[in-house]
């Protein structure tokens, strides 16, 4: 009896070891190699698959070179310092080609007209490709979603970007931006020379998120400032997750970078509850109104007879807003200054017109819409020729 019950289970766990075993030569060789012959048939050429890795190691490599030294000059020709990579795959292969994730296929696309179909299609067959469990805690709300939930989640949060509702905010916009001119007045005024070297990137990052926490959640920038350190730290982590090798179950084991990844999240997390308990009571005590920032807006959304909208949901919306719109905001008034530096003659006529048209005034919404040189830099002179 014995020994029929040591056989089952010497039989039930070499089974068992069989099946994973070919599942991971499926998933690690024969799957990785049946669609590389698939698209190579295809016409489409790139790197040959190199078991679990890919390309992961190369590019990882030709970041860090890459982004190891200062730019040699200021041009528009960014992607070979910004993505290597792709810009080595482009010229190897051609404006379509194939690279490699780890085990899985990477369409590198550089065709401006497949960009807009693939941008533009509306059938939900491109999908986003899916990811490391570990990295989702960084991934939120409308950026996850698909098809007919996204199309939903997006018509619900469009009116918080009307112009008419940005118009408003035109005051809160000034509020941050006298603050950074003041701190900046205020260290040119120690300066014992009447100069000083200001590093400017984070004082932007600074500016960005004191405007989204005063606009996007009525609450101040010191209010979200440990949101945004959380999220800084989380970017980090997460970006780690992303370039090593994940397999199944890795997210229950308890690594110290785990417990951090967890943690990190949940204080997040905690916060914003509480600036959306504080906002529910003060439209409550009518201290506050529904429609007045995005926040009140996504909450209003919940209301509405037939929303699926959680709070978990307007927690995921707030991570996004808070991560998505410092980042973008921050790098965009980056972009602006340096090429403001690259084309003085153009940062003199911008100048030119500020002084022309605001004086000693201090700006309003009316007196913005009559900057048109400003409000270029915004718009086509921000166009760069990627692969000219």
């Amino acid at each position: 009896m014995k020994v029929t019950l040591f056989m089952a289970i010497a039989w039930s766990l070499a089974f068992l070891i069989c099946t994973l075993m070919a599942q991971m030569l499926y998933s690690v060789y024969w799957k990785p190699r049946v669609l590389e012959r698939f698209l190579k048939q295809q016409g489409i050429r790139g790197t040959s698959y190199k078991p679990i890795y890919g390309d992961k190691k190369v590019m990882q490599d030709m970041n860090t070179q890459a982004w190891s030294v200062p730019m040699s000059s200021l041009n528009h020709k960014i992607v070979p310092r910004v993505s290597p990579f792709v810009d080595l795959m482009v010229h190897n292969y051609g404006n379509v080609c194939l690279s490699w994730f780890g085990t899985m296929p990477r369409l590198i696309v550089a065709k401006a007209e497949l960009m807009k179909m693939i941008l533009n299609d509306k059938s939900g067959q491109f999908k986003r490709p899916p990811i490391s469990p570990l990295v989702d805690l960084l991934t939120m709300g409308l950026s996850t979603l698909e098809a007919e939930k996204w199309a939903t989640r997006r018509r619900l949060l469009t009116p918080a970007f009307h112009h008419e509702k940005l118009q408003g905010m035109v005051p809160e916009f000034l509020a941050s931006c006298c603050n950074l001119i003041d701190r900046w007045k205020s260290i040119l005024a120690d300066s014992s020379d009447g100069w000083s070297e200001i590093d400017v990137s984070p004082e932007l990052k600074t500016l960005s998120a004191d405007v989204i926490s005063r606009t996007a959640f009525g609450s101040s920038y010191e209010e979200g400032k440990k949101i945004f350190d959380l999220q800084e730290e989380q970017t980090v982590l997460a970006l780690e997750a992303f370039q090593g090798l994940y397999f199944p179950g890795l997210k229950y084991i308890p690594t110290k970078k785990n417990r951090r990844r967890y943690k990190v999240d949940n204080e997040i997390k905690g916060i914003l509850r509480e600036i959306i308990h504080k906002k529910q009571k003060a439209i409550q005590n009518g201290e506050s109104s529904s429609d007045d920032d995005l926040l009140g807006l996504l909450l209003q959304c919940k209301e509405q007879n037939g929303s699926d909208m959680t709070i978990e949901d307007i927690i995921e919306e707030c991570k996004l807003f808070y991560f998505a719109g410092q980042e973008t905001t921050a790098q965009w008034l980056t972009w602006a200054l340096i090429i403001l530096a690259m084309h003085p003659e153009w940062q003199e006529k911008a100048r030119q017109e500020v002084l022309q048209i605001c004086g000693d005034k201090t700006p309003n919404a009316d007196i913005l819409n009559q900057l048109k040189i400003v409000s270029h830099f915004g718009t086509k002179k921000f166009n760069l020729n990627f692969y000219t």
